[in-house]
């Protein structure tokens, strides 16, 4: 099952909810303000409520890719399932360790065999569930070059591209998932959101959107397709 399929609804797949690091910087704010009346750590009011709409604008834009790698067994259906969703918002079972106690014992496995790329895959998704995007992009990059050809574990690399603010690169390997797998629908989602949110590109979003469909007329979050849809062609000329 996709990661990101596991996570949430909302839109990269999402909602417009936010991302855990964006619910946390939005609290963190919150704190702050609540501390003094008008100013903290040389804050003011208006600054204050600046950022918070910051926050808040970074959570609709960025809640909507699709994650889509997880152990072997959740990826090998990955492809057939298309429920979208954040990175998490909040942590449940096994993610409410400490990451160190989540990375040891995979990392136990690579001393072992550097070359475990469900290890490595899983490395990646620990640490794009953290988001941290540089560490998880090395965990799956050496996934993939054991194994080039796995759209999951590509398109997920695309989505901490994104995140990293790289929306560029994000579709390159989007462009590399779908050359793997032209009929990866979860990529095709992605691929919309980011030329919709990333590259201003409402028109490269809706051929994104409309293959989607085109390839899968009986898409699970079909509705949602059709909305964002009927969003960027009121933004077309």
């Amino acid at each position: 099952m996709s990661r990101l399929d596991a996570q949430a609804t909302a839109s990269f797949s999402r909602t417009g909810r936010e991302t855990s690091v964006e619910r946390r910087a939005l609290g963190e704010i919150i704190a702050m303000k609540n501390q003094t009346p008008n100013k903290t750590a040389g804050w003011t009011n208006t600054q204050v409520y600046t950022a918070i709409v910051v926050v808040l604008i970074l959570g609709v834009l960025g809640g909507y890719l699709l994650h889509t790698s997880g152990t072997p067994s959740e990826s090998s259906s990955a492809t057939s399932i298309s429920s979208p969703s954040l990175p998490p918002s909040g942590l449940t079972g096994a993610a409410q360790l400490p990451l160190e106690a989540q990375t040891k014992p995979l990392q136990k496995r690579l001393d072992a065999n550097p070359k475990d790329v469900a290890a490595l895959t899983e490395l990646g998704n620990v640490y794009f569930d953290a988001s941290q995007w540089p560490a998880a992009i090395d965990y799956y990059t050496r996934a993939l070059n054991e194994t080039p050809r796995n759209p999951d574990v590509r398109t997920d690399m695309g989505i901490a591209y994104f995140y990293s603010g790289n929306p560029d690169r994000a579709l390159k390997e989007f462009d590399q998932a779908l050359k793997d797998d032209p009929r990866h629908a979860q990529t095709l989602f992605n691929v919309g959101v980011v030329k919709m949110n990333g590259k201003n590109d409402p028109k490269g979003a809706i051929a994104a959107w409309e293959s989607l469909l085109k390839i899968d007329p009986a898409y699970r979050d079909r509705a949602k397709v059709e909305s964002l849809l009927a969003e960027a062609k009121s933004k077309v000329k």
